[in-house]
C-alpha cells in the first residue's frame, strides 16, 4: 500500500460510519475557542482523515457533507454553497488566515501571499452577517466571520503590531494599496469592540495628521472622472488620526469622555450585511472633530510641501479633540422628492452635493451572492437634515447622501455632504457662518469620516481652512430628538 493512502487495517475500519463521523464532529472547534485550539483542530482533522479510508470517509465522503457542518462552525454559511466549494473555501480560508499570522509586513499588499491572504479576508467581510449568527451571555448578536477577523486583526500585522514602511513603493502598488486600506479601514471598525488596544498600537500618527491637514485640491476625498473613487489612503488616516485620540490615555481627554458614554453610546463596527447603493443612516450619532490654529496649520503646510512624502515626527495640537469634546447629532433621511427641503444653491455651489456619483450601469450582483446580498442597487440621492449640540451651540445640518459604486470589492460605501448652519429654515441662512462638510459613510452605516471646511467665503481649495471630523452612530437618545421642537 502507498503510505499516503489511508489505511484498510485500523481500528476504525471496524467502527460503523455513523459512529467516525460523529467521532469527526467532536474534533470540530466551538466558534469562540482561542486560535491555538482551532489551530489545533484542524491539524487534528487533517490528521484522522488520514487514519484509514474509515476516516477519510467521515471527512470526505458522504458528498462532503462534513465540510458544510465544519464550514458552519466557523464562517458565515451561504445557502448557496455546495459542499465540495465549501470544503475547498475552508481549506483555501484557513491556509491563509494562518500564513496571514506568520509575519507578513501588508506593507502595500504586493506580495503574493499578501494578496491572497487579503482576497480571503475580503471574502470574509462581503459575506458578513449573511449566515447564521452567535448569540453571546449578554444576548448581542455576533458574525462568525468577524469573530474570525477579529482574531486575525490580534495576531497580524495587518493593523496592530505594524512597523513602519521603510522601502521604497513598488509600481504595483498603485493598484494593490487602495484594496490593503479598504480592508484596513474595515477591520479598524472591529477594533472598537476590543480592549486594550493602546497607544503602541497606533502608528504613524504625524503622518495621519499631515493627510488630515492637507488642503481639499492636494487631497480630494473623491477622485477619478466622475469623482466616486474613495482616495482610501486619506480616509484610513483620517479613521487612524481619531483613533489614536479615542485609544490613547494620554493624547487628549476623548478617551476617558468615551469610557465614561454607555456601551450604547460608543462607536461599535457594522451589524448586518453590507448594502449596495444608497440608503438610510440611523436617526442618532454622536462625534468630534478637530482643528489647528491658523498658524501651525500654515506650518503644517509648508513642511509638507517641502518634504513631500517624506515621513515627519512633529506633532501639532489639535484644538477641540484635546479637550475630549463630544457632540450629539440627530438626522432624518428622505428619499422622496415630495418631502424633501429645498435645496440653497448657494449650498449645492459649495458641496456639489447632487452631482452624479454611479456608472452609467450598475455592476450586477455577484452571482454567488445572488440570494443573501441586497438585490437593488439603489441610486437615488437621499436628503438628510437634522440638528445638534455641540458645546453651548445648537446648529442644523441640511444635506445628501450620495450612493457610490462598490469599492476596491468592497460594497457599502456612501458619499455625504452637509452644511452646518444655526438657523432652522435651510433658505434663510446667515451667510456668515457656515461650514461644509464631505465625508465617506463607511460601510455597515456605522461610521463617517470626512472633512470640515469654512465656506462662508470665497474658499480657494489649495488653501482653504479645514479639518478632519468623524461621527459614530448610536442607540436612541430622545433628549436630542426632542430638542428641535423646544427652539
Amino acid at each position: 500500500m502507498e503510505s499516503n493512502e489511508p489505511s484498510t487495517s485500523t481500528a476504525f475500519n471496524k467502527l460503523p460510519i455513523e459512529l467516525n463521523k460523529r467521532i469527526a464532529h467532536f474534533l470540530l472547534p466551538d466558534p469562540d475557542s482561542s486560535r491555538q485550539d482551532i489551530l489545533q483542530a484542524d491539524a487534528n482533522i487533517a490528521k484522522f482523515s488520514k487514519i484509514c479510508r474509515a476516516t477519510n470517509h467521515a471527512i470526505d465522503g458522504d458528498n462532503y457533507s462534513f465540510w458544510r457542518a465544519a464550514f458552519r462552525e466557523r464562517f458565515a454559511l451561504l445557502p448557496a454553497k455546495v459542499n465540495v466549494e465549501l470544503r475547498t473555501l475552508y481549506q483555501r480560508r484557513a491556509k491563509y488566515l494562518r500564513k496571514g499570522c506568520s509575519g507578513l509586513e501588508f506593507h502595500y499588499g504586493t506580495g503574493s501571499y499578501e494578496k491572497r491572504v487579503l482576497v480571503v479576508l475580503m471574502g470574509l467581510i462581503q459575506d458578513s452577517f449573511r449566515g447564521q449568527l452567535i448569540l453571546d451571555n449578554d444576548g448581542t448578536s455576533h458574525c462568525p466571520n468577524t469573530i474570525v477577523l477579529r482574531d486575525f486583526i490580534m495576531h497580524s500585522r495587518l493593523v496592530l503590531h505594524r512597523k513602519m514602511t521603510t522601502h521604497a513603493k513598488p509600481q504595483e502598488a498603485a493598484a494593490t494599496e487602495p484594496v490593503l486600506a479598504a480592508i484596513r479601514i474595515m477591520c479598524t471598525q472591529l477594533l472598537f469592540t476590543m480592549d486594550n488596544v493602546g497607544n503602541r498600537d497606533v502608528i504613524g500618527f504625524p503622518d495621519s495628521q499631515k493627510a488630515v491637514y492637507a488642503s481639499t485640491h492636494d487631497a480630494p476625498i473623491f477622485t477619478g472622472p466622475k469623482e466616486n473613487i474613495i482616495n482610501m489612503k486619506w480616509v484610513l488616516h483620517c479613521f487612524n488620526f481619531f483613533r489614536y485620540y479615542m485609544a490613547t490615555p494620554e493624547a487628549s481627554a476623548l478617551h476617558d469622555n468615551l469610557c465614561y458614554l454607555g456601551a450604547s453610546q460608543r462607536p461599535r463596527p457594522w451589524d448586518e450585511p453590507l448594502k449596495r447603493g444608497s440608503y438610510p443612516l440611523g436617526n442618532y450619532w454622536k462625534g468630534t472633530y478637530a482643528f489647528l490654529e491658523q498658524s501651525n496649520l500654515h506650518k503644517l503646510r509648508r513642511h509638507t510641501a517641502k518634504r513631500p512624502g517624506k515621513a515627519h515626527d512633529t506633532i501639532f495640537d489639535d484644538l477641540n479633540i484635546d479637550e475630549g469634546k463630544v457632540q450629539s447629532l440627530y438626522l432624518d433621511f428622505t428619499s422622496d422628492p415630495a418631502t424633501q427641503d429645498p435645496w440653497p444653491n448657494l449650498f449645492e455651489a459649495k458641496l456639489r452635493s447632487k452631482r452624479d456619483t454611479l456608472p452609467t450601469s450598475p455592476p450586477q450582483q455577484p452571482p454567488q451572492h445572488s440570494k443573501n446580498a441586497t438585490p437593488e442597487y439603489s441610486t437615488k440621492n437621499i436628503q438628510l437634515k437634522g440638528w445638534g449640540e455641540d458645546l453651548d451651540d445648537h446648529f442644523f445640518a441640511t444635506g445628501w447622501l450620495n450612493p457610490l459604486p462598490p469599492q476596491s470589492g468592497i460594497p457599502g460605501w456612501q458619499r455625504v455632504t452637509f452644511m452646518k448652519h444655526f438657523e432652522t429654515d435651510a433658505t434663510q441662512f446667515s451667510h456668515d457662518n457656515l461650514w461644509a462638510y464631505e465625508g465617506v459613510v463607511l460601510p455597515g452605516g456605522k461610521f463617517i469620516v470626512g472633512r470640515w471646511w469654512y465656506a462662508s467665503d470665497e474658499v480657494d481649495m489649495k488653501n482653504d481652512y479645514n479639518g478632519p471630523f468623524i461621527l459614530w452612530a448610536v442607540d436612541e437618545e430622545p433628549s436630542l430628538e426632542n430638542s428641535e421642537s423646544e427652539e
